[in-house]
């Protein structure tokens, strides 16, 4: 069995969305189950759960309440909840291909090895797509397409499978362990790297297998307020704030090496930057540059 697990926080306009591609799944419903975890929202997020609960039957549904705020505890929850040999993680403002769950659950039935699946994360604007929008920054609204073809994460520069598609096999989180409660989102504050702190714990153990394959899609939403300078400006300072504590969490030589990064990503913003420009897409590279300074001072001052 795949467990499919949802941590949510005050997103009940997208809820029925995803539930609904859950009940359109082709795997067998013998194969899945759902378990929802409401991470101390305030609206009717219960509600709508119940509803849902009631209205099919015929599928394995739970529902549970997680007050201890952040998506890493409510992730985590999911995986004490959790009765199935794998687990998917499927964010509350995305929703799955009709083949999602078959396509990941065959894919860890056919390979004994395979600890954990990534795959591509497509983007569904609800109205506008903005002046700004290019492959370089679309990663901050939650798209993620790296290859047509399937490959070993461990034989690139240590990728790793994003959180709106990422699943594992559950026999992972023994080893590896949980997720970071210091790192993720809590409530609005945009922070993360939570899921990077989980794969480069996983990639140290030499016998895990993490694959990356073209086929299991997932949508990422996209409303309008996502868009902005404000929202982009918010989720940089987290990724910065997030990226110093796993860094620090690692030791003194990946702080090191984090900082350099920082100072190498500079060099490609502002090379980018001068590239648009000469193209007359300067909002596409003054967001590059805005970005890069966000994240340089939520890595240096760890501000909010």
């Amino acid at each position: 069995m795949i467990t499919a697990t949802i941590s949510t926080y005050n997103r009940e306009k997208y809820l029925p969305q995803v539930l609904d591609s859950l009940k359109r799944q082709t795997l067998n419903k013998d194969l899945f189950e759902i378990v929802l975890v409401n991470n101390n929202s305030p609206g009717n997020t219960e509600e709508i759960a119940r509803d849902f609960m009631a209205s099919n039957p015929e599928l394995k549904v739970s529902y549970h309440l997680e007050t201890n705020q952040g998506l890493s505890y409510g992730r985590n929850r999911g995986i004490k909840e959790a009765s199935g040999k794998y687990i998917t993680f499927i964010d509350d403002d995305a929703f799955l291909a009709d083949n999602y769950l078959e396509k990941i659950y065959n894919y860890f039935e056919q390979d004994a090895t395979v600890a954990a699946i990534g795959s591509k994360i497509l983007l569904h604007y609800e109205d506008v797509i903005p002046s700004w929008e290019n492959k370089y920054l679309n990663s901050l609204l939650g798209w993620y397409d790296p290859s047509d073809e399937p490959y070993d994460y461990k034989g690139t520069d240590k990728d790793y499978p994003r959180g709106s598609n990422m699943s594992f096999r559950m026999s992972v989180f023994e080893t590896a362990g949980d997720f970071n409660v210091e790192l993720g989102r809590k409530g609005n504050n945009l922070a993360g790297s939570e899921e990077k702190d989980i794969f480069q714990r996983i990639y140290r153990i030499q016998n895990m297998k993490v694959i990356f394959v073209p086929d299991a899609l997932v949508y990422h939403c996209v409303p309008n307020e996502r868009t902005t300078a404000e929202f982009i400006k918010r989720q940089a300072l987290g990724n910065g704030r997030s990226e110093r504590i796993r860094a620090q969490n690692e030791g003194f030589i990946s702080l090191l090496k984090r900082w350099v990064k920082e100072k190498i990503m500079w060099f490609g913003s502002l090379v980018l930057w001068w590239v648009y420009l000469f193209k007359g897409q300067t909002a596409k590279g003054n967001m590059i540059i805005r970005f890069r300074w966000w994240v340089t001072l939520g890595f240096v001052f760890k501000r909010q």
